[in-house]
């Protein structure tokens, strides 16, 4: 165990030394260098999110594909060698434990948790192992998932893998080698049709990887980017994240992610919850992207008002006032006055600002 929180304390050191104007906040870095240059590279370069914390399982045994087919939302039982998933793993009354990706490699399966602050996967996942052939292993301090993001990865990935990297399929996950270091590839699409390229590599070959990717850049705007420049990045596109929009309180519905739902397969839990949602078309809320017209703290969460002051929503997640004007945020706003096309306002804790809202399809 020393040895593996060494691990990560050397690379918190590395970037601590090559970034000394960096910020650091609990796990994750808010920034490396200019949060505005990192969230240029995120649009028209190649950004590097280094995270480091994911919840990582290793899973062998007969039963794998069967039980995680039986518990989460998700048609897993056919999924083949190097192919991957993505599944949502809920309680009984359909909201989140996890949002994860599953990665059939080699001779092991991993389950990779969506978040960094996805704890909670490795204990809740065993509660339901019972007489399963199945062995689970926590080897989240063993590796680190790095996400590429940007317009010009398909070039400098077809560039660094030899192959073209337009034609990756999105179902696939394999095994790569370059000059020395095996990591495993697999890419993510949002919801706008853009891609994220994820790697996921030995934690003690991270560094040096790092340093590879940056003598390799080339031409390419390339940068490793924090959390302040992807938390734009996550607002533009609508993504969901653990704890501000997945969480105990929230179903996929309301935050876009039935895409990763089955409602083919059959039993798995929380689902008579999710298809009562479905059927009788009782989703409540819906995330949505707003637009603040005046600067805010970052605070959250926030309640979303009319006129009134009656409250319809919740403010989830807002960009820093000094990245982008004008600021955006993510909101979970009650579908009736969406539809009605109401007046909103965030009500803080000295004034009322009003907001435009956005809906993603």
């Amino acid at each position: 165990m020393f040895q593996e929180n060494n691990n990560l304390l050397t690379i918190t050191e590395y970037f601590a030394k090559k970034f000394p104007e960096s910020k650091k906040e609990g796990n994750s870095v808010r920034f490396f260098h200019s949060a505005h240059d990192e969230y240029e590279s995120l649009k028209n370069g190649i950004g590097i999110r280094i995270k480091l914390n994911s919840t990582i399982i290793e899973m062998t045994g007969k039963d794998v594909l069967d039980f995680l087919h039986r518990v989460s939302t998700n048609t897993i039982k056919d999924l083949k060698l190097f192919e991957k998933r993505n599944t949502l793993f809920l309680n009984e009354k359909g909201r989140f434990i996890s949002r994860s990706t599953l990665l059939n490699l080699e001779n092991n399966f991993y389950l990779i948790g969506n978040s960094d602050y996805d704890k909670r996967l490795f204990s809740w996942v065993n509660k339901f192992i019972i007489t399963e052939d199945i062995i689970t292993h926590d080897v989240s301090e063993n590796f680190v998932v790095m996400e590429l993001i940007g317009k010009q990865c398909n070039s400098f990935l077809t560039m660094l893998v030899g192959e073209e990297i337009d034609s990756v399929d999105m179902n696939l996950a394999r095994v790569s080698e370059i000059d020395g270091f095996r990591f495993y590839f697999f890419a993510e699409q949002n919801f706008n049709g853009s891609n994220i390229y994820k790697i996921l590599i030995d934690k003690e070959k991270c560094i040096d990887f790092l340093e590879y990717l940056s003598n390799m850049k080339s031409v390419f705007d390339l940068s490793v980017v924090g959390e302040n420049a992807y938390d734009v990045f996550r607002i533009e596109n609508c993504i969901p994240s653990y704890p501000n929009e997945i969480n105990d309180s929230t179903n996929p519905h309301e935050v876009n992610l039935i895409n990763e739902i089955s409602f083919k397969k059959g039993c798995y839990i929380g689902q008579e919850v999710i298809a009562r949602l479905d059927t009788y078309d009782k989703v409540q809320r819906k995330l949505v992207k707003i637009t603040i017209n005046e600067p805010l703290d970052i605070i959250t969460p926030l309640m979303i008002i009319d006129e009134a002051g009656n409250e319809w929503g919740e403010l989830t997640t807002v960009s820093s006032p000094k990245l982008v004007n004008p600021q955006i945020g993510l909101a979970l706003i009650k579908k009736k006055v969406l539809s009605d096309h109401t007046v909103l306002f965030i009500k803080s804790a000295d004034k009322i600002i009003r907001i435009r809202t956005s809906e993603i399809n």
